[in-house]
């Protein structure tokens, strides 16, 4: 049996002659209902949930064809069923008022054979294609609220722990074991923010709580993440700050992704050797971080720096980091931007409100 007998089309005509027709045109392909009213037409319509189609003939007694249309639109059972009016009428006045009520068609009677056959293949093939449309949009938004479940079960049952484990790091007395761990730590909760918190500041749907958070307590923790690898590039950190505690009204474990994508990646763009330069100053009502790092960003690079994906960045492996860097600097009320000096050096100047 082909994919095409398995639609069914509703025949509506008080004529049994034009149903026999329409019937006989059809039945090679579809499964073929009749009804010779209104009435008993939308009660298979409603019983049935398999029907493809209805070919309703307007010119009826007790309910002509608009009024079953209309009825048919109105009920959430059959409403996407399509329809297409057989109609003697071809004044523009009644074909407008049948598309008005939710019809996707009509055909002019003497039914023709090969515009009848044309029309119904025409409308199934797209009533088809709206049913795996809206199958997608389903599997789409059933996704989306997966992704939310996981990232309220991440927040709760992951993110807390690891902040747990990255603040009482200082406590282990062994230094190389410490900063170790301090290291995974600060990896496993960028890639949680930059996946999760990310999305949700894409939707404009982040419960941002911004609380007092030392500043230069978040770049010695970055420094610390990247101990490392700056010592096995032999790469010295000069930090400057007016204070020697600078506080911010934010959120500590955003500005922990934040400062550690930015610290990470000036490392990694340093030459070996060189010195990588922070300065934390307050700026008024808002407090500045800026650090300068020897390698200058190409061109050809600079213009989508900050763009989702962009092949530019090389904060994170993924694409994500300088535009979730962005993202969840703006989501604090912040801002970031990068300044190239003399072609030599990289500079990026972040700005969160004071606390």
């Amino acid at each position: 049996m082909s994919e095409e007998r398995k639609h069914t089309i509703l025949v509506v005509d008080d004529e049994p002659g034009n149903i026999d027709l329409a019937s006989a045109l059809l039945k090679e392909k579809y499964k073929v209902k009749a009804a010779t009213n209104g009435k008993v037409a939308l009660k298979i319509a409603q019983a049935d949930n398999n029907i493809s189609l209805i070919l309703l003939d307007i010119m009826m007694p007790e309910l002509d064809g608009y009024e079953v249309c209309e009825r048919l639109k109105a009920d959430p059972a059959t409403q996407n069923i399509p329809v297409i009016f057989l109609t003697a009428k071809s004044e523009i006045a009644d074909i407008t008022r049948g598309f008005q009520l939710g019809a996707v068609d009509y055909i002019t009677k003497p039914l023709k054979p090969e515009i009848l056959k044309a029309r119904v293949r025409t409308h199934i093939s797209l009533r088809q294609s709206q049913i795996a449309l809206e199958k997608q949009v389903e599997t789409l938004n059933e996704n989306m609220h997966l992704r939310e479940d996981i990232e309220n079960l991440t927040r709760h049952d992951l993110k807390g722990p690891l902040g747990v484990i990255l603040f009482e790091t200082p406590k282990i007395e062994n230094r190389e074991i410490a900063d170790s761990i301090e290291e995974s730590t600060n990896n496993v909760l960028n890639m949680l923010n930059n996946t999760l918190d990310v999305f949700k500041i894409e939707r404009g749907t982040y419960p941002f709580s911004p609380d007092m958070v030392d500043l230069n307590a978040l770049v010695n923790k970055g420094i610390k993440a990247v101990s490392r690898l700056a010592s096995k590039k032999n790469i010295s950190f000069n930090v400057e700050s007016t204070h020697h505690n600078t506080y911010i009204d934010a959120e500590e474990l955003l500005c922990l992704s934040i400062f550690n994508n930015l610290i990470k990646n000036a490392v990694e763009a340093s030459p070996d050797g060189e010195s990588i330069y922070i300065h934390i100053s307050e700026q008024g009502e808002s407090v500045e971080f800026r650090m300068k790092n020897t390698g200058a960003i190409p061109p050809e690079l600079r213009g989508n720096l900050f763009e989702k994906y962009s092949s530019s960045n090389h904060l994170r492996g993924s694409g994500l980091g300088a535009y979730s860097a962005k993202l969840m600097t703006e989501a604090q009320n912040g801002s970031i931007a990068f300044n190239i000096i003399d072609e030599t050096y990289t500079e990026f100047i972040v700005k969160m409100p004071a606390y």
